[in-house]
C-alpha cells in the first residue's frame, strides 16, 4: 500500500511539474504570447512579482522610462543552454543570422567566450549589459521591425491596408468601416452645375453615400509571411434629379432616390518581409479580388422600373483584379514614417462586357506618439484610374453621367487626420481617421467627392 501510494505521490508530483512548465505566459511589453524559450526573459520585482517578456529588446524597451535599480533581479535567457543567467552579467551578440522575437536580433550568453564563439559562426556586434543599454536609449534598438506592435504609435493610420507583418502563429481579426460622401458634382478639375449636366444628359447626381463594414482576419504561418482574408457588405445611396420635358414643351423637374446593398467582392492575400531593420522595414503586398459581389444590381426609377443601376452603384469590379505593392516604414524618436505603392491590374471582362480602368496609388504617413497607447497621424495619398473599357449594353450612357463610361477615372490627391488608441492591454487598438480631398481632376463628368470617415477596431488574438 505504501508502495502504491509513493507511486501516486511521485506521478501527481510529475504532473503537476509538468504542468507548471507548460504554463504559458504573455509578454509584459508587447503582450505576445512567449513561444520561443531561446530569447526569453524576466523580471523578478521587489514585491515578489515575476514579469515575462519574449524577447531581450523587451526587456530592455521596458526598463528605458524606469530605474532598473528598483527591481530585484533581471534574468535573460542563455541562448546555447536555454536556462536563465542574470542580465546584468551576460553578453549579447546582435546577428542577422540569430532572429529573435521582436526584430532586434539579440542572443544572450553567459560569458564573453561563448558570445565570442558565437560571433564568429555568425558573424555580428557583441554588447555589455551597460552598453546594450545605452545603445537601445540613443538608437530605439529593435523599435520598429518587429511584428509584435505594442505601442499605438507602431500601427499606420487606419486608411493603410496591410501595413505590418505578424509575428509566427499570431492571429488577429479586424472590423472596418468607412463613409464616404459626395455632393454635386465635376467636370475635370471644376465644378459645374445641373443646367451643365442636362444639356448632355437627361439625370444629373446630386448626393452620394457609401458605407462599407470589412470583416478581415490575419494569420502569420511564419515571420516573413502573413495571409490576409477581407470580405465587406456595402450600402450605396445615390440622389438624383431628372429634367423631363412636358407636353406643353417646358421642362419638369423630379427628384428621386436609387439604392444598392449586399456583399462586396471577397479579398485574398499576403505580406512578406523583405528587409529588416533596426530604424526600417520593408515588406511585399499582394492582393487577389475575388469577384463576389454583384453587377447586376437594380431599382426603380421614373423613367424605367427595375432599371439597371450605373457603374457606381454596383457592388463589386466583376473581375479577378491583382493589387501589387510595398510598404517602407520606419521611427525616429517619437515620430513613425511610411510609404506605401500599389497598383491595382484588372483582368479581362466581366460578364456584363466591361471591366474598371487600372488604379495606381500612393500613400504616405507620418505618426506621432503621445504615449504607449495614444497616437495621431497625418496621411497623404494620390491615385490616378484608367476609364472603364467597353461597356454594360445595359445601361444608356445618355441618360446620367454614371451611366457613360467616358466620365470614369482620374486623379484624387487626399489628406487625412488619424488617431490610434490600444485598448485591453493592447491587444485592442481603436484607429479613425477623416479624410478630405485636396485635389479632383476626373476625365469628364463626375461627382464632387466630400468627406470620407474610417474607423476600425483590430483585435490580436495570438
Amino acid at each position: 500500500m505504501k508502495l502504491i501510494k509513493l507511486h501516486i505521490t511521485t506521478i501527481l508530483f510529475l504532473l503537476f511539474t509538468q504542468i507548471g512548465l507548460s504554463q504559458t505566459h504573455s509578454c509584459t511589453h508587447c503582450n505576445m504570447v512567449i513561444k520561443n524559450k531561446a530569447f526569453k526573459a524576466k523580471i523578478e520585482t521587489k514585491t515578489g512579482k515575476t514579469l515575462h517578456f519574449d524577447a531581450i529588446e523587451c526587456l530592455v524597451n521596458y526598463l528605458n522610462p524606469k530605474n532598473e535599480k528598483t527591481f530585484n533581479k533581471l534574468y535573460v535567457t542563455d541562448y546555447d543552454q536555454q536556462r536563465y543567467i542574470n542580465a546584468e552579467n551576460a553578453f549579447y551578440l546582435k546577428s542577422d543570422a540569430i532572429k529573435s522575437p521582436m526584430g532586434a536580433n539579440l542572443s544572450a550568453y553567459r560569458s564573453l567566450e561563448k558570445a565570442t564563439k558565437k560571433q564568429e559562426e555568425k558573424e555580428g556586434e557583441i554588447f555589455t549589459w551597460l552598453q546594450l543599454r545605452e545603445r537601445f536609449v540613443s538608437s530605439g534598438l529593435g523599435a520598429t521591425n518587429h511584428s509584435h506592435h505594442h505601442n499605438a504609435n507602431s500601427y499606420a493610420p487606419v486608411g493603410i491596408m496591410g501595413d505590418h507583418l505578424h509575428p509566427q502563429g499570431g492571429l488577429m481579426v479586424s472590423l472596418r468601416y468607412m463613409n464616404m460622401n459626395m455632393d454635386g458634382n465635376r467636370e475635370g478639375n471644376d465644378k459645374i452645375s445641373n443646367d451643365a449636366i442636362y444639356e448632355n444628359y437627361m439625370v444629373a447626381p446630386q448626393k452620394m453615400t457609401m458605407q462599407m463594414y470589412m470583416l478581415g482576419i490575419m494569420y502569420a504561418p511564419s515571420d516573413n509571411l502573413t495571409l490576409m482574408l477581407m470580405q465587406n457588405f456595402i450600402s450605396k445611396n445615390m440622389d438624383l434629379t431628372a429634367q423631363m420635358t412636358m407636353d406643353n414643351g417646358m421642362p419638369m423637374l423630379t427628384d428621386f432616390s436609387t439604392s444598392s446593398s449586399g456583399i462586396g467582392d471577397l479579398k485574398a492575400g499576403f505580406l512578406y518581409g523583405l528587409i529588416s531593420h533596426e530604424k526600417f522595414s520593408l515588406h511585399s503586398n499582394l492582393t487577389l479580388n475575388i469577384p463576389i459581389g454583384d453587377i447586376e444590381n437594380r431599382d426603380d426609377t421614373p423613367m424605367m422600373v427595375d432599371a439597371k443601376l450605373p457603374y457606381a452603384m454596383q457592388l463589386g469590379s466583376g473581375t479577378f483584379d491583382l493589387t501589387i505593392g510595398a510598404t517602407l516604414k520606419g521611427n525616429f524618436g517619437d515620430f513613425s514614417w511610411g510609404v506605401q505603392p500599389l497598383a491595382t491590374i484588372r483582368t479581362g471582362e466581366n460578364s456584363q462586357d466591361y471591366r474598371f480602368g487600372n488604379l495606381f496609388e500612393l500613400n504616405s504617413w507620418l505618426g506621432y506618439g503621445f504615449s504607449k497607447t495614444i497616437s495621431s497621424s497625418l496621411r497623404l495619398s494620390g491615385s490616378t484610374e484608367g476609364e472603364i473599357h467597353h461597356a454594360d449594353s445595359d445601361l444608356n450612357p445618355m441618360m446620367v453621367t454614371t451611366a457613360d463610361t467616358n466620365n470614369y477615372g482620374g486623379e484624387i490627391v487626399r489628406g487625412a487626420l488619424g488617431l490610434n488608441v490600444l485598448l485591453l492591454k493592447s491587444k485592442l487598438v481603436f484607429s479613425a481617421e477623416i479624410v478630405s480631398p485636396l485635389y479632383q481632376n476626373y476625365n469628364g463628368m463626375f461627382m464632387n467627392e466630400k468627406l470620407t470617415l474610417n474607423g476600425a477596431l483590430k483585435y490580436t488574438i495570438l
